[in-house]
């Protein structure tokens, strides 16, 4: 494009030469360019990865209490979480002997959309507005469903094999609803990981059992860090309660059930999207 100087002078205008106009497109030294391009580079390279920090749950424990000889801890640990059933007393047909490798067992865990991201959610006092919050630059490794998953498989699997939702053996099988896994802010200081799940034992179509229970570990610190850490021992905790409610109530493949019964009639029955409850 032409300097508006120029074209003066290019119609005879007698315009004296403008010293600040040729001090204005003096090169810039080619060392500031090159650091001013490193700079923005590196800025758009490293800022992004430098601000998140990913966690899980730590590596699998094995529960305080297992199947095997939580039969009487059962009631016991009912009571203290109000669980609510809603099937009578086990059938005589059920596991029973302590020491035996306990029967196989179906487990499929969900969670509602918003604990289906990897999300770290922390909530504030009720005065606050009790609302489900997100740690901007904290994130899962994973999915709350898939890690507390793949931790409760881990531990079913120290007393009986666990099976996959679609697998065609003749077992019994575990909903688990996660309703709840959050850190929970008492004031600024203190905080506690809250772990919340409906679990719904079925026998093919047969609805055997259902019952919510919950459990909370204080967090050593008031951050992200803290919360996942209380959100592990939470989830543990709700996991043994879990181990416990189920002993006894888990029915024994018959071998005549388990060689001429249709591969599908031990599996997850249809669900309605909304309750999670067996269609009718």
């Amino acid at each position: 494009m032409t300097d508006p100087t120029d074209a003066i002078n290019a119609h005879g205008a007698a315009v004296a030469p403008r010293e600040g106009a040729h001090r204005a497109r003096a090169p810039i030294p080619w060392w500031l360019c090159a650091a001013a391009v490193l700079l923005v580079a590196g800025c758009a390279a490293q800022a992004p990865s430098a601000s998140l920090t990913r966690f899980d749950l730590g590596p699998p424990t094995i529960p305080a209490a297992s199947a095997k000889g939580g039969a009487n801890a059962a009631a016991t640990t009912a009571a203290a979480t109000h669980a609510t059933h809603s099937a009578a007393a086990p059938s005589p047909d059920v596991v029973a002997a302590a020491g035996q490798r306990l029967s196989p067992l179906k487990v499929v865990v969900n969670a509602p959309s918003w604990l289906d991201v990897d999300t770290i959610y922390y909530r504030l006092p009720a005065s606050d507005g009790d609302q489900a919050r997100g740690y901007a630059n904290s994130r899962w490794l994973a999915s709350p469903a898939r890690l507390f998953g793949d931790r409760l498989r881990a531990a079913l699997s120290v007393d009986r094999p666990v099976l996959a939702a679609g697998d065609p053996s003749a077992a019994p099988a575990l909903r688990v609803e996660l309703e709840e896994f959050a850190q929970y802010f008492d004031n600024a200081s203190t905080s506690r990981g809250v772990v919340q799940i409906r679990a719904t034992l079925f026998d093919g179509p047969k609805l055997l059992a259902q019952t919510t229970l919950r459990a909370q570990a204080p967090a050593a610190r008031a951050d992200a860090a803290g919360g996942t850490r209380a959100l592990a021992a939470a989830s543990d905790a709700v996991q043994t309660q879990l181990i416990q409610w189920l002993a006894g109530r888990v029915p024994v493949p018959s071998a005549m059930t388990a060689t001429h019964a249709p591969a599908s009639s031990r599996g997850l029955p249809a669900t309605s999207p909304a309750a999670g409850v067996p269609a009718q």
